[in-house]
Protein backbone atom coordinates (compact mmCIF):
# COMPACT_ATOMS: atom_id res chain seq x y z
CA UNK A 1 0.00 0.00 0.00
CA UNK A 2 2.99 2.36 0.45
CA UNK A 3 3.36 2.64 -3.32
CA UNK A 4 -0.12 4.11 -3.86
CA UNK A 5 0.70 7.63 -2.64
CA UNK A 6 3.74 8.16 -4.88
CA UNK A 7 1.89 6.66 -7.83
CA UNK A 8 -1.00 9.10 -7.33
CA UNK A 9 1.42 12.01 -6.98
CA UNK A 10 3.35 11.03 -10.09
CA UNK A 11 0.15 10.57 -12.08
CA UNK A 12 -1.15 13.99 -11.00
CA UNK A 13 2.13 15.56 -12.05
CA UNK A 14 2.05 13.67 -15.33
CA UNK A 15 -1.48 14.80 -16.18
CA UNK A 16 -0.58 18.37 -15.26
CA UNK A 17 2.42 18.13 -17.57
CA UNK A 18 0.18 16.99 -20.43
CA UNK A 19 -2.07 20.01 -19.98
CA UNK A 20 0.90 22.35 -19.74
CA UNK A 21 2.38 21.03 -22.98
CA UNK A 22 -0.78 21.67 -24.94
CA UNK A 23 -1.75 24.92 -23.24
CA UNK A 24 -5.36 23.68 -23.17
CA UNK A 25 -7.28 21.32 -20.92
CA UNK A 26 -8.12 17.93 -22.41
CA UNK A 27 -11.46 17.55 -24.14
CA UNK A 28 -14.25 15.41 -22.70
CA UNK A 29 -13.97 12.54 -25.18
CA UNK A 30 -17.74 12.00 -25.11
CA UNK A 31 -17.85 11.54 -28.90
CA UNK A 32 -15.00 9.01 -28.97
CA UNK A 33 -15.58 5.45 -30.26
CA UNK A 34 -14.39 4.18 -26.87
CA UNK A 35 -14.86 5.98 -23.55
CA UNK A 36 -13.17 4.95 -20.31
CA UNK A 37 -14.74 5.75 -16.99
CA UNK A 38 -12.59 7.43 -14.31
CA UNK A 39 -9.94 8.28 -16.90
CA UNK A 40 -8.63 11.49 -18.48
CA UNK A 41 -8.89 12.12 -22.22
CA UNK A 42 -6.21 13.70 -24.37
CA UNK A 43 -6.40 14.41 -28.09
CA UNK A 44 -3.76 13.04 -30.40
CA UNK A 45 -2.03 9.78 -31.23
CA UNK A 46 -1.22 7.22 -28.57
CA UNK A 47 2.34 7.89 -27.38
CA UNK A 48 5.06 5.26 -27.45
CA UNK A 49 6.40 2.83 -30.04
CA UNK A 50 4.15 0.69 -32.27
CA UNK A 51 3.48 -2.90 -31.15
CA UNK A 52 6.16 -5.48 -31.84
CA UNK A 53 6.06 -9.25 -32.22
CA UNK A 54 5.35 -11.13 -29.02
CA UNK A 55 8.88 -12.55 -29.04
CA UNK A 56 10.53 -9.13 -29.36
CA UNK A 57 11.74 -7.10 -26.39
CA UNK A 58 10.01 -3.66 -26.33
CA UNK A 59 10.88 -0.32 -24.82
CA UNK A 60 10.16 0.30 -21.13
CA UNK A 61 7.82 0.87 -19.43
CA UNK A 62 6.01 -2.22 -20.67
CA UNK A 63 2.46 -3.50 -20.82
CA UNK A 64 2.92 -7.11 -19.74
CA UNK A 65 -0.72 -8.21 -20.02
CA UNK A 66 -3.84 -6.98 -21.84
CA UNK A 67 -7.12 -8.93 -21.86
CA UNK A 68 -10.90 -8.88 -21.69
CA UNK A 69 -13.54 -11.53 -21.06
CA UNK A 70 -14.69 -11.44 -24.69
CA UNK A 71 -13.21 -9.78 -27.75
CA UNK A 72 -16.67 -9.45 -29.35
CA UNK A 73 -18.21 -5.99 -28.80
CA UNK A 74 -21.74 -4.86 -29.62
CA UNK A 75 -22.25 -1.33 -30.99
CA UNK A 76 -23.09 0.92 -28.06
CA UNK A 77 -22.04 -1.70 -25.51
CA UNK A 78 -21.39 -0.29 -22.03
CA UNK A 79 -19.52 -1.37 -18.92
CA UNK A 80 -17.08 -3.69 -20.66
CA UNK A 81 -14.10 -4.59 -18.52
CA UNK A 82 -10.54 -4.26 -19.81
CA UNK A 83 -7.59 -5.20 -17.63
CA UNK A 84 -3.93 -6.02 -17.61
CA UNK A 85 -0.56 -5.44 -15.96
CA UNK A 86 2.34 -3.06 -16.47
CA UNK A 87 5.99 -3.10 -15.45
CA UNK A 88 6.85 -1.62 -12.03
CA UNK A 89 8.22 1.61 -13.55
CA UNK A 90 4.79 2.61 -14.91
CA UNK A 91 2.47 5.09 -13.20
CA UNK A 92 -0.28 5.17 -15.83
CA UNK A 93 -1.50 3.58 -19.06
CA UNK A 94 -2.92 5.13 -22.21
CA UNK A 95 -5.50 3.40 -24.41
CA UNK A 96 -7.30 4.03 -27.71
CA UNK A 97 -8.42 2.39 -30.96
CA UNK A 98 -5.56 2.25 -33.44
CA UNK A 99 -7.68 3.22 -36.46
CA UNK A 100 -10.57 5.40 -35.22
CA UNK A 101 -10.95 8.22 -32.74
CA UNK A 102 -9.23 11.53 -32.08
CA UNK A 103 -7.31 10.80 -28.91
CA UNK A 104 -6.52 8.45 -26.05
CA UNK A 105 -7.44 7.83 -22.43
CA UNK A 106 -5.06 7.96 -19.47
CA UNK A 107 -5.72 6.05 -16.25
CA UNK A 108 -3.56 5.19 -13.25
CA UNK A 109 -2.11 1.80 -12.49
CA UNK A 110 -3.03 -0.13 -9.34
CA UNK A 111 -0.91 -1.60 -6.57
CA UNK A 112 1.88 -4.13 -7.23
CA UNK A 113 0.83 -7.74 -7.73
CA UNK A 114 3.08 -9.96 -5.59
CA UNK A 115 2.06 -13.02 -7.61
CA UNK A 116 3.45 -11.44 -10.80
CA UNK A 117 6.85 -10.14 -9.70
CA UNK A 118 5.48 -6.83 -8.47
CA UNK A 119 3.95 -5.86 -11.81
CA UNK A 120 1.25 -3.20 -11.54
CA UNK A 121 -2.32 -4.13 -12.34
CA UNK A 122 -4.62 -1.79 -14.25
CA UNK A 123 -8.29 -2.04 -15.11
CA UNK A 124 -10.80 0.04 -17.02
CA UNK A 125 -14.55 0.12 -17.59
CA UNK A 126 -15.21 0.93 -21.24
CA UNK A 127 -18.28 2.22 -23.07
CA UNK A 128 -18.31 1.90 -26.86
CA UNK A 129 -19.87 4.23 -29.40
CA UNK A 130 -22.85 3.09 -31.44
CA UNK A 131 -21.32 4.11 -34.76
CA UNK A 132 -18.03 2.21 -34.78
CA UNK A 133 -17.76 0.47 -38.16
CA UNK A 134 -18.32 -3.30 -37.92
CA UNK A 135 -15.27 -5.49 -38.31
CA UNK A 136 -11.93 -6.12 -36.66
CA UNK A 137 -10.40 -3.16 -34.81
CA UNK A 138 -7.20 -2.99 -32.80
CA UNK A 139 -7.28 -1.63 -29.25
CA UNK A 140 -3.83 -0.39 -28.22
CA UNK A 141 -2.54 0.29 -24.73
CA UNK A 142 0.81 1.70 -23.60
CA UNK A 143 2.51 2.10 -20.23
CA UNK A 144 3.71 5.58 -19.17
CA UNK A 145 6.29 6.37 -16.49
CA UNK A 146 6.48 9.27 -14.06
CA UNK A 147 8.47 11.41 -16.47
CA UNK A 148 5.81 11.06 -19.16
CA UNK A 149 7.78 8.59 -21.28
CA UNK A 150 5.71 5.87 -23.00
CA UNK A 151 7.05 2.44 -23.87
CA UNK A 152 6.06 -0.06 -26.54
CA UNK A 153 2.35 -0.35 -27.22
CA UNK A 154 0.46 -3.62 -26.89
CA UNK A 155 -2.47 -4.55 -29.13
CA UNK A 156 -5.68 -6.54 -28.71
CA UNK A 157 -7.95 -7.26 -31.70
CA UNK A 158 -11.68 -6.92 -31.03
CA UNK A 159 -14.65 -7.70 -33.26
CA UNK A 160 -17.23 -4.91 -33.50
CA UNK A 161 -20.48 -6.54 -34.56
CA UNK A 162 -23.01 -4.80 -36.84
CA UNK A 163 -26.47 -3.80 -35.64
CA UNK A 164 -27.85 -6.62 -37.77
CA UNK A 165 -26.97 -10.11 -36.45
CA UNK A 166 -24.67 -11.66 -39.06
CA UNK A 167 -23.04 -14.60 -37.22
CA UNK A 168 -19.85 -12.49 -36.97
CA UNK A 169 -19.59 -12.39 -40.76
CA UNK A 170 -18.31 -8.80 -40.58
CA UNK A 171 -15.26 -10.03 -38.67
CA UNK A 172 -14.82 -13.36 -40.44
CA UNK A 173 -16.15 -13.26 -44.01
CA UNK A 174 -16.02 -17.05 -44.18
CA UNK A 175 -18.72 -17.23 -41.50
CA UNK A 176 -22.11 -17.87 -43.14
CA UNK A 177 -24.64 -15.11 -42.36
CA UNK A 178 -28.31 -15.80 -41.52
CA UNK A 179 -30.68 -16.60 -44.38
CA UNK A 180 -32.90 -13.61 -43.55
CA UNK A 181 -33.20 -10.88 -40.93
CA UNK A 182 -36.34 -8.77 -40.46
CA UNK A 183 -35.25 -5.64 -38.61
CA UNK A 184 -37.08 -2.69 -37.05
CA UNK A 185 -35.08 0.34 -35.83
CA UNK A 186 -36.32 3.60 -34.30
CA UNK A 187 -35.01 6.99 -33.21
CA UNK A 188 -36.64 7.65 -29.82
CA UNK A 189 -36.22 5.80 -26.48
CA UNK A 190 -39.63 4.13 -26.46
CA UNK A 191 -40.79 0.52 -26.14
CA UNK A 192 -41.53 -0.22 -29.78
CA UNK A 193 -42.08 -3.80 -30.93
CA UNK A 194 -41.54 -5.49 -34.25
CA UNK A 195 -44.54 -7.79 -34.73
CA UNK A 196 -44.70 -10.42 -37.47
CA UNK A 197 -47.61 -12.66 -38.44
CA UNK A 198 -46.29 -15.86 -40.05
CA UNK A 199 -47.94 -17.64 -42.98
CA UNK A 200 -49.63 -20.06 -40.57
CA UNK A 201 -51.13 -17.17 -38.55
CA UNK A 202 -48.73 -17.25 -35.61
CA UNK A 203 -48.07 -13.81 -34.04
CA UNK A 204 -44.47 -13.34 -32.97
CA UNK A 205 -42.62 -10.46 -31.33
CA UNK A 206 -39.79 -10.04 -28.83
CA UNK A 207 -42.13 -11.05 -26.01
CA UNK A 208 -43.16 -14.18 -28.00
CA UNK A 209 -39.84 -14.67 -29.76
CA UNK A 210 -40.16 -17.87 -31.86
CA UNK A 211 -41.97 -18.42 -35.15
CA UNK A 212 -42.74 -21.99 -34.14
CA UNK A 213 -44.47 -23.32 -31.04
CA UNK A 214 -42.31 -24.83 -28.29
CA UNK A 215 -41.86 -28.58 -28.73
CA UNK A 216 -44.67 -30.58 -27.17
CA UNK A 217 -43.94 -32.95 -24.29
CA UNK A 218 -43.15 -36.50 -25.23
CA UNK A 219 -40.88 -38.18 -27.74
CA UNK A 220 -39.55 -36.24 -30.72
CA UNK A 221 -40.95 -36.94 -34.17
CA UNK A 222 -37.39 -36.86 -35.53
CA UNK A 223 -36.87 -35.37 -38.97
CA UNK A 224 -40.18 -33.49 -38.92
CA UNK A 225 -39.24 -31.62 -35.73
CA UNK A 226 -35.72 -30.95 -37.02
CA UNK A 227 -37.03 -29.54 -40.28
CA UNK A 228 -39.47 -27.22 -38.52
CA UNK A 229 -36.76 -25.96 -36.17
CA UNK A 230 -34.24 -25.38 -38.96
CA UNK A 231 -36.22 -22.59 -40.64
CA UNK A 232 -37.59 -21.07 -37.44
CA UNK A 233 -37.07 -17.38 -36.75
CA UNK A 234 -35.98 -16.03 -33.35
CA UNK A 235 -35.93 -12.49 -31.95
CA UNK A 236 -32.60 -11.26 -30.65
CA UNK A 237 -33.91 -8.89 -27.95
CA UNK A 238 -36.83 -6.98 -26.49
CA UNK A 239 -35.31 -3.53 -26.93
CA UNK A 240 -36.39 -0.95 -24.33
CA UNK A 241 -38.81 -3.50 -22.88
CA UNK A 242 -40.78 -2.01 -19.99
CA UNK A 243 -39.12 1.34 -20.77
CA UNK A 244 -35.78 0.03 -19.49
CA UNK A 245 -33.75 1.86 -22.12
CA UNK A 246 -30.93 -0.28 -23.55
CA UNK A 247 -29.68 2.10 -26.23
CA UNK A 248 -30.20 -0.46 -29.02
CA UNK A 249 -33.60 0.74 -30.25
CA UNK A 250 -33.72 -2.11 -32.71
CA UNK A 251 -35.30 -5.58 -32.80
CA UNK A 252 -34.35 -8.30 -35.25
CA UNK A 253 -36.18 -11.48 -36.22
CA UNK A 254 -33.39 -13.79 -37.37
CA UNK A 255 -33.77 -16.86 -39.61
CA UNK A 256 -30.65 -19.00 -39.80
CA UNK A 257 -32.19 -21.08 -42.62
CA UNK A 258 -34.59 -19.99 -45.36
CA UNK A 259 -37.97 -19.14 -43.77
CA UNK A 260 -40.95 -21.35 -44.49
CA UNK A 261 -42.53 -20.18 -47.76
CA UNK A 262 -45.45 -17.77 -47.67
CA UNK A 263 -46.33 -14.21 -46.74
CA UNK A 264 -45.11 -12.62 -43.49
CA UNK A 265 -47.10 -9.57 -42.36
CA UNK A 266 -45.00 -6.93 -40.61
CA UNK A 267 -46.30 -4.47 -37.99
CA UNK A 268 -44.77 -1.77 -35.77
CA UNK A 269 -46.47 -1.80 -32.37
CA UNK A 270 -45.89 1.01 -29.85
CA UNK A 271 -46.11 -0.92 -26.59
CA UNK A 272 -45.26 2.10 -24.39
CA UNK A 273 -44.30 5.66 -25.38
CA UNK A 274 -42.17 5.93 -22.19
CA UNK A 275 -43.12 9.62 -22.01
CA UNK A 276 -41.56 10.28 -25.42
CA UNK A 277 -43.30 11.00 -28.73
CA UNK A 278 -43.34 10.85 -31.65
CA UNK A 279 -41.11 8.00 -32.83
CA UNK A 280 -39.82 7.47 -36.36
CA UNK A 281 -39.12 3.89 -37.39
CA UNK A 282 -37.49 2.05 -40.26
CA UNK A 283 -38.16 -1.55 -41.24
CA UNK A 284 -35.60 -3.45 -43.34
CA UNK A 285 -35.22 -6.94 -44.74
CA UNK A 286 -31.67 -8.27 -44.97
CA UNK A 287 -30.71 -11.27 -47.08
CA UNK A 288 -27.30 -12.72 -48.00
CA UNK A 289 -25.76 -11.95 -51.35
CA UNK A 290 -22.56 -13.26 -52.92
CA UNK A 291 -19.53 -10.98 -53.02
CA UNK A 292 -16.75 -10.89 -55.60
CA UNK A 293 -15.69 -14.17 -54.04
CA UNK A 294 -18.63 -16.55 -54.69
CA UNK A 295 -17.72 -18.48 -51.54
CA UNK A 296 -18.28 -15.41 -49.35
CA UNK A 297 -21.68 -13.85 -48.64
CA UNK A 298 -22.75 -10.68 -46.88
CA UNK A 299 -26.10 -9.45 -45.63
CA UNK A 300 -27.63 -6.81 -47.89
CA UNK A 301 -30.69 -4.63 -47.27
CA UNK A 302 -33.38 -5.50 -49.81
CA UNK A 303 -36.62 -3.93 -48.49
CA UNK A 304 -37.02 -0.66 -46.60
CA UNK A 305 -40.17 0.93 -45.19
CA UNK A 306 -40.42 4.00 -42.94
CA UNK A 307 -43.13 5.41 -40.70
CA UNK A 308 -43.95 7.47 -37.63
CA UNK A 309 -46.06 6.76 -34.54
CA UNK A 310 -47.54 9.15 -31.98
CA UNK A 311 -47.67 8.64 -28.23
CA UNK A 312 -51.46 8.18 -28.29
CA UNK A 313 -50.94 5.04 -30.38
CA UNK A 314 -49.31 3.17 -27.47
CA UNK A 315 -51.43 0.10 -26.79
CA UNK A 316 -49.57 -2.01 -24.26
CA UNK A 317 -49.63 -4.87 -26.75
CA UNK A 318 -53.42 -4.99 -27.06
CA UNK A 319 -53.21 -4.45 -30.84
CA UNK A 320 -50.98 -5.72 -33.62
CA UNK A 321 -49.92 -2.16 -34.30
CA UNK A 322 -49.43 -0.26 -37.55
CA UNK A 323 -49.15 -2.39 -40.67
CA UNK A 324 -45.79 -1.79 -42.35
CA UNK A 325 -45.36 -4.23 -45.22
CA UNK A 326 -45.67 -7.80 -46.44
CA UNK A 327 -42.59 -9.95 -46.99
CA UNK A 328 -42.90 -13.05 -49.15
CA UNK A 329 -40.45 -15.94 -49.19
Amino acid sequence: MRRLAPIAALLAAFVAMLFACSGEPSETGLAEPIRLRNASFKTGDLPGDPPVAATAAGAAPLITSFETASTVVRPGQTEKGLLGRASPDAVAVGLRFADVGSGYWVLPVDAPDPQNNGELGWQAVADFGANVAPGIHALRVVAIDGAGHAGTQRELSVCITPNIPDNLNACDPKSIPPAAVLSLAWDTPVDLDLVVVTPDGRIVDAKHPRTIAPPSPGPSTGAADAGATANAGTFDRDSNGGCVIDGAQRENLVFQARPAPGSYLVYASLFDACGRAPVHFRFSLYEPQATADPKIQQLVESITKKGVLLGIEASGGSRLGTFVTEVTF
